[in-house]
């Protein structure tokens, strides 16, 4: 009986915890966000060097692409929230 609470105690704390995973509603959101955000950083661009940034930003978000197209919403997400990060971009 004590095992038994034991599992169940351990899936609802899972449940209850922020998820990782991400479905692939989110990963398109996120990807349109990120995207739409790094637009706007490329059309303020001054220098050189900020649009290379940016350039670099959207390699990394083609490879969050071809993760999801690939069937793997997780790793998009991750990449998506690593070059958010990066770019100092809030995905909220």
């Amino acid at each position: 009986m004590k095992k038994t609470f034991a599992i169940i105690g351990c899936l609802v704390f899972l449940a209850a915890s922020p998820a990782v995973a991400c479905d692939q509603q989110e990963a398109v959101d996120l990807m349109v966000k990120l995207s739409t955000a790094l637009g706007e950083k490329a059309a303020a661009a001054k220098t050189e060097e900020d649009s290379q940034k940016v350039t670099a930003a959207n390699a990394k978000v083609n490879e969050g692409g071809a993760a999801l197209a690939a069937g793997d919403p997780d790793k998009a997400c991750e990449i998506y929230r690593a070059v958010a990060a990066e770019q100092g971009i809030s995905l909220d």
